[in-house]
């Protein structure tokens, strides 16, 4: 498979949220640009309340084709949990990564030039 791993893409993500719900969101994606900016890196997490009124029935659409996701990338994505730490109630969570997917498709996952 060759794919250009450091070509840019426009996706674009549509969301059934609560107000509140898109205020924090908001204010986690102005954090993602805010490190991508000043060069950091780290992890960053969003409570994801299913048993409560968080249910966004998340859209993914692209300005051009994509390979599939399939349960390879889906795995090679989702790093593995003894990184990720606990949630502030105790349970693991869930950590997601694209450097492996990146290798696995035998790319670069270096910076932007």
């Amino acid at each position: 498979m060759s794919i250009d791993t450091m070509k840019k893409v426009k996706m674009t993500i549509t969301m059934d949220v609560t107000i509140p719900q898109g205020l924090a969101l908001r204010t986690m994606f102005d954090h993602w640009n805010w490190m991508a900016n000043i060069g950091r890196s780290r992890e960053v997490a969003f409570y994801v309340d299913g048993d409560g009124n968080f249910h966004p029935n998340i859209e993914c659409k692209f300005n051009e084709e994509m390979p599939e996701l399939d349960d390879l990338f889906r795995n090679l994505a989702k790093r593995d949990e003894s990184h990720s730490g606990k949630d502030r109630f105790g349970h693991p969570m869930s950590s997601f990564d694209f450097d492996a997917i990146a290798w696995q498709i035998g790319g670069p996952i270096g910076h932007d030039e």
